[in-house]
């Protein structure tokens, strides 16, 4: 093959990326040659190959976030595969629900071939509902389950706390009500995770801010500590009339107020997910409001992401700072009949 050839298959290919980037997509190939080049990029770490005949390059797989990942995988992967119907967190993706640390290399589709399609690591396929045969929409660009049906599967099948951002989403990005939450649900009332979907919406709550904010407030919840007063204003000391807001509150049962921050690393990807650069003077602004929040007579508890899922230090974090437990079932939320 003359270097000349190969120049041209490299700027055919630079030329292929471009356009997917363009289209908020990966890279699908179904030629062999291109598959074979760019599997050789791959193993010298310049692209990325997070799903069969799926690509993208390293340095602009690396600037998106975990949830835009995935979309453009299931786009991707929608274009591989035109007959497919995604559902579950796929489809919540397309929606633009928040779902907590997506696979970007898994997809959730309907089972269409009545439990005899072939399962992978890369592809899960899920059983249809008897009226699911011609239910789908066209979403973000793919073939997906309803709002109502996906909000449903996935609360039903991921934890609750990773339910809980779908939930809290649902309410905060479609203007949902707990109660059309579980109308969804119950549309389907003998299917399994039924009664800790319903559960998951009892705690559901539209103020919270971002996906990384909700699963904080799930585990701890299940950890037993009092649910916060979420996005308080709290007036700045040093400038009255101005305000901030804070993303957890205790003021009950506890002998000055309590302050909790989730620390801002997950709200800048969130941001950043949704094309928002996060400039210096963003940050520097952060720290002046955490400086100002200190002169406030309230204890203040930040906290990372990672930390609150490490459930044991969470837990003596919570402990060391005095926010109170839950009385159970006194304060359980209210249950939506199954």
């Amino acid at each position: 093959m003359s270097r000349g050839y190969w120049r041209s298959v490299q700027d055919e290919v630079e030329e292929a990326f471009a356009a997917a980037e363009t289209r908020g997509m990966c890279l699908c190939v179904k030629s062999d040659r291109t598959k074979r080049l760019l599997d050789r990029r791959a193993e010298a770490g310049t692209v990325v190959a997070p799903f069969p005949h799926v690509y993208a390059r390293d340095s602009y797989w690396r600037s998106l976030s975990p949830g835009a990942q995935a979309l453009q995988v299931v786009r991707a992967a929608a274009a591989l595969h035109p007959a497919w119907v995604f559902c579950g967190t796929s489809a919540a993706i397309a929606h633009g629900l928040q779902v907590s640390e997506p696979e970007p290399s898994v997809v959730h589709i309907l089972d269409t071939k009545g439990g005899k399609g072939h399962q992978s690591k890369h592809v899960a396929r899920h059983r249809l509902h008897a009226d699911d045969s011609e239910k789908f929409e066209v979403v973000a660009g793919v073939k997906a389950t309803p709002l109502d049906r996906t909000i449903a599967d996935c609360l039903r099948t991921i934890s609750m706390p990773e339910g809980l951002a779908v939930a809290d989403s649902a309410l905060r990005d479609y203007g949902l009500s707990r109660e059309d939450l579980a109308g969804f649900v119950q549309a389907q009332p003998r299917a399994r995770g039924s009664r800790q979907a319903l559960q998951t919406i009892g705690w559901a709550d539209g103020r919270s801010e971002n996906g990384g904010e909700s699963v904080a407030r799930g585990i701890m919840i299940e950890l037993g500590f009092c649910v916060p007063e979420l996005q308080v204003l709290v007036e700045d000391p040093s400038h009255p009339g101005c305000e901030f807001r804070v993303d957890y509150v205790w003021e009950a049962g506890v002998a000055r107020p309590i302050f909790g921050e989730l620390d801002g690393a997950a709200k800048y990807a969130d941001r950043s997910s949704a094309g928002e650069k996060i400039s210096g003077k963003a940050l520097l602004a952060e720290r002046r409001r955490e400086s100002r929040l200190t002169l406030c007579n309230a204890s203040i508890m930040r906290f990372s992401f990672e930390e609150a899922k490490n459930r044991p230090f969470f837990k003596a974090l919570l402990e060391r700072y005095g926010v109170p437990r839950r009385a159970v079932p006194a304060e359980m939320p209210r249950d939506f009949a199954v």
